[in-house]
């Protein structure tokens, strides 16, 4: 036979180690991205100056994120699949020559895309793959002469070019 409160005070330390656990889980929870250095956040937009590349965090709630007088040459792959939120996305008076294959995977909601007053001489034929919900891009002030062959193949929402 045990004692009769033994049964009682082992419920109770199970409830105080598991309520313990929930607090110190609490502590330990995974933090929102900061805004990255070089660029200024408010509630929905980012906007990066002078940055060397695309940074890979950024505040969930960003739909409007714009790149500035960056240093970087190229939009390489997948950039952005950690910022499937974006509506809009601007790059303007950067060093920007070429955008690789795939560059804009992962944003299923852009709906305008301004790539001006770059240095752009070549685009990938599948650069704007999968931009789905894409409504206008703009690509003026480019050193483009033409654009490849299908490039704009699954773009049904684009209007504007």
């Amino acid at each position: 036979m045990g004692y009769p409160g033994r049964a009682q005070g082992g419920w109770m330390l199970l409830v105080w180690v598991a309520a313990v656990s929930l607090l110190f889980a609490e502590g330990r929870r995974v933090r929102p991205p900061r805004c990255p250095v070089g660029c200024t956040c408010t509630k929905d937009n980012a906007l990066c100056e002078n940055v060397r590349s695309v940074p890979h965090t950024f505040p969930s709630d960003v739909v409007s994120l714009s790149f500035v007088k960056s240093g970087f040459n190229e939009i390489v792959g997948a950039s952005f699949v950690h910022t499937p939120a974006l509506q809009l996305l601007l790059f303007t008076a950067n060093t920007l020559d070429f955008i690789d294959e795939d560059a804009f995977l992962g944003l299923p909601h852009l709906e305008y895309l301004f790539i001006e007053n770059n240095r752009i001489a070549s685009i990938s034929p599948y650069a704007f793959r999968g931009l789905k919900s894409l409504i206008h891009l703009s690509l003026a002030y480019n050193n483009l002469e033409t654009l490849p062959k299908d490039v704009f193949k699954g773009m049904e929402a684009l209007t504007k070019v």
